[in-house]
């Protein structure tokens, strides 16, 4: 009998790697199949950057220009599918309808589900309705798959709660509008590119081509970069989740009062952009497509003040911010009534001032309402941008049948409307006030230091020790796990398993 050496050497190298193998962690896979790359995995050391925000600002950005891309190019929709304009604004309306049904149903999620394959799993989805889009035979076809597109661009709403999750108190507000500067971003970057495009190739689908794409390419950043957060671990059915969003609305004083500011505020927001196509292709304008186009640059100006306002709020009463911004949009709508036919001038001024004004009331109001419940933002957000984005379907259905049917100034007459009764609900329940009307005789509009603000109050109550290095403008040094991590200024360092 001969023994074969070499083959008992191969057999026992085999059952050596098989045993190496199985005693390596195994890698954590997205959807059962993805893996996800190193250094995202779930229990390592994890350094929220300033990089990280940007890149979920950038995520809201390419995801929340979906609804915004058909605003300048509603006439040549129009003309596309062989539809009068009356029809072709229903277009924004169900793209606004379906974000508000996403808003409801899909946002809770993030409370309940590991956010990181939550969001990949909207984008990509989002990416290949903007290509059917693209494709679309009819306007029934159209309509449809713009309503489905708006249910998946509900990202940026998942990533706010998430920024104020990781975010420490006295620099809250300001992570929080970087990412809402990227929701500016969106409408900026929708609205210019949907109107270069359409101009210099003739067809009005050829951005939704361009949407499919920089989805995808989002989708592949997302999946580089985005650390997988374990899911918060609530012990919450997804029917217990809904509920505790009803619950949360009629429970919470600050939160039902942001939610009517904000559905007037994102009403007299979209309502402006919806009709200001109408405004600028008709007589004594008669802008081309691209022309109207650029008007969307001006929202440049609102990307530029929206960090400038987080850092305000950080140190005045939210309330106040909020106020300021509304008194200013009424002024703004103003001015829109009075003379936005007669000049060019008024109508950039406007279109400046309406997304400055949007966007500072909606960080107040963000600062304040979440700090209801910081164990349930994405509930809390979700119930607030629900209202938000019913005023953006109200804005975009009402604005421009007014406009159509009865003309410029009623349709900016109702923004004004809009505007006074936002101030109303405002002043009815003061910066101070424990209950639902008044102001409990507290007058002042300063902001009053939470217990334990600035040393562990906010930090405890959400189980996680955060620490900057912005405020000492140098490098500093976290322990995580054993190891040291030097930071950058305006690092955050997540020392604890905070979701």
């Amino acid at each position: 009998m001969v023994f074969d050496s070499s083959a008992g050497e191969e057999a026992g190298a085999g059952k050596a790697t098989e045993l190496a193998a199985n005693a390596r962690p195994r890698r954590t896979r997205d959807f059962g199949f993805l893996p996800v790359p190193r250094g995202c995995e779930p229990g390592e050391a994890f350094v929220f950057t300033r990089s990280l925000n940007w890149l979920m600002a950038l995520g809201a950005t390419v995801t929340v220009a979906n609804l915004y891309v058909v605003q300048p190019i509603l006439v040549e929709l129009a003309v596309r599918f062989e539809v009068d304009y009356e029809q072709v604004t229903r277009v924004p309306s169900l793209l606004q309808g379906g974000y508000l049904v996403g808003l409801v149903l899909i946002t809770p999620l993030g409370d309940l589900l590991p956010r990181r394959p939550l969001l990949l799993a909207l984008i990509v989805i989002a990416a290949f309705l903007a290509l059917g889009q693209a494709l679309a035979p009819n306007f029934q076809t159209f309509e449809a798959l713009s309503f489905l597109v708006g249910i998946s661009s509900v990202p940026p709403q998942i990533l706010v709660p998430l920024s104020a999750d990781l975010a420490p108190p006295a620099t809250r507000a300001s992570c929080v509008s970087t990412v809402v500067s990227g929701l500016i971003g969106g409408m900026v970057v929708g609205r210019f590119f949907a109107g270069i495009l359409t101009r210099y190739t003739g067809s009005p689908m050829h951005i939704f081509y361009f949407a499919f794409a920089t989805q995808l390419a989002l989708a592949v950043a997302f999946w580089w970069k985005l650390p997988a957060f374990p899911k918060k671990g609530l012990g919450l059915t997804y029917p217990q989740v809904l509920l505790s969003m009803v619950k949360l609305f009629f429970t919470k004083p600050a939160l039902t009062q942001a939610c009517f500011v904000g559905y007037c505020s994102c009403a007299v927001m979209v309502s402006w952009w919806t009709t200001l196509t109408f405004l600028l292709s008709d007589t004594p304008f008669s802008l081309n497509t691209f022309e109207i186009g650029l008007f969307g640059l001006t929202g440049i100006c609102a990307i530029i003040w929206a960090p400038h306002a987080g850092k305000v709020t950080d140190r005045i009463h939210p309330w106040l911010t909020t106020l300021v911004a509304l008194v200013v949009q009424l002024c703004t709508q103003a001015l829109a009534l009075g003379s936005a036919r007669l000049s060019l001038a008024p109508v950039v001024i406007c279109c400046i001032l309406v997304d400055i004004c949007h966007q500072s009331s909606t960080i107040g109001n963000q600062r304040r309402f979440f700090d209801v419940d910081p164990h349930a933002r994405s509930r809390v957000n979700g119930v607030y941008m629900a209202f938000t984005f019913l005023g953006q379907t109200t804005g975009s259905s009402a604005g421009p049948k007014l406009f159509l049917r009865h003309g410029w100034r009623a349709s900016y007459g109702l923004n004004v409307a809009f505007v006074v009764a936002a101030i109303a609900f405002l002043c009815a329940r003061g910066p101070h006030a424990k209950g639902w009307v008044g102001w409990d005789g507290v007058w002042s509009l300063r902001r009053e230091p939470k217990q334990g603000e600035g040393a562990r109050g906010d930090e405890d109550a959400e189980k996680g020790e955060l620490e900057t290095a912005d405020e000492a403008g140098q490098e500093t040094v976290v322990v995580e796990n054993g190891q040291q991590v030097e930071l950058e200024p305006g690092d955050v360092a997540l020392r604890s398993n905070k979701t």
